[in-house]
């Protein structure tokens, strides 16, 4: 018998591929600038029985339908992500993903980022960079191009979980003063930091920095809209490093293009899939990142080898519940 087939949405690291190709037949899509489409997926399952995505690939029951014998998938979320559980279920279709391990997980990563892009969008690097490279020099008093302080400014921090926690560390050593809202309290971080504790309302008006860090959720989804908006600062920032929808995109396209808040720094976006509005890349009070929050070379190649150890451990015949975002599936199969 031939080695089992496997599907990549994306290139991954040389050696986690080396570790597939030693027990598999791999086929990668080549392109790494934008997620692969519906297309290219499908045709990817219908010639390969295993499927590995990234995070942002959506896999509902037509693309498991392109191929019957699709006998796993994994992803290199550490949730079901864009996975249809129940149509995965129905199918018979283990899933797994990336498990939440102290050595994979990216909270300081993702921490590092949330702060250059305060750095960046307040002191107008990017434009900075822009006139340095074309040989425009204003002299180093001149007020042709000022940004925001960043050190003793007042910092938001919405949702105080571990990436929350990791900002507000770095803030520390530029001597903010911390706020953060979120439904429960954290004494030992609010002593070990300084953090004030206080509701979304009030933080919003109060900082002059303010990073979202919640998870996504009905609730969540658009926490920021336009009201919201409205109460900070006209001198204050956004950043976001967490979730898209957790802002309306309208809404900050409008507050910044009427100068209602200073800036934005956003790494993350309602719609990935496809192309930003032209009215937010033609803004130049926003700083822009394709989702990087990850984006670190040593810390996702152990990610990517967390998903290829449980890939292989499918492949010896092991399947203990704590693998699978869809353990009842092999229940009575034992």
């Amino acid at each position: 018998m031939g080695k089992p087939m496997l599907f990549v949405t994306q290139p991954i690291e040389t050696s986690a591929m080396e570790r597939l190709q030693e027990v598999m037949d791999v086929e990668v899509h080549p392109d790494a600038s934008r997620p692969i489409s519906k297309e290219d997926l499908i045709q990817g399952v219908r010639r390969n029985d295993h499927l590995f995505v990234r995070l942002h690939d959506a896999v509902d029951g037509e693309i498991m339908d392109a191929n019957p014998g699709l006998k796993f998938i994994a992803t290199m979320a550490s949730s079901p992500g864009a996975i249809d559980v129940a149509a995965a279920n129905q199918r018979k279709i283990p899933l797994t993903g990336r498990k939440k391990a102290t050595k994979d997980v990216i909270f300081e990563e993702v921490a590092d980022l949330a702060l250059g892009l305060m750095i960046t969008v307040a002191r107008r690097i990017v434009e900075g960079d822009h006139l340095a490279r074309t040989s425009i020099f204003p002299g180093c008093q001149s007020p042709y191009i000022t940004g925001a302080a960043v050190f003793e400014k007042t910092l938001g921090v919405v949702g105080m979980g571990r990436i929350g926690e990791a900002v507000a560390r770095r803030a520390r050593g530029f001597n903010m003063e911390i706020l953060y809202s979120d439904i429960n309290r954290y004494p030992e971080i609010e002593e070990r930091l300084g953090a004030g504790h206080t509701s979304l309302e009030d933080l919003l008006k109060r900082s002059d920095y303010v990073s979202l860090h919640p998870a996504l959720t009905p609730e969540t989804r658009h926490m920021i809209g336009a009201r919201e908006l409205s109460l900070m600062k006209p001198t204050a920032f956004l950043i976001n490093t967490a979730r898209g929808p957790l802002v309306d995109q309208e809404a900050i396209i409008k507050a910044l293009q009427s100068n209602e808040i200073a800036g934005a720094g956003l790494d993350v976006f309602e719609d990935e899939s496809n192309l930003l509005p032209k009215a937010l890349v033609a803004l130049e009070n926003v700083v822009l990142t394709p989702h990087l929050g990850s984006g670190v070379a040593d810390k996702r190649e152990i990610m990517t080898h967390a998903v290829i150890d449980r890939i292989l451990a499918f492949l010896e015949g092991n399947t203990p519940g704590d693998f699978f975002f869809n353990p009842e599936i092999f229940e009575g199969e034992k």
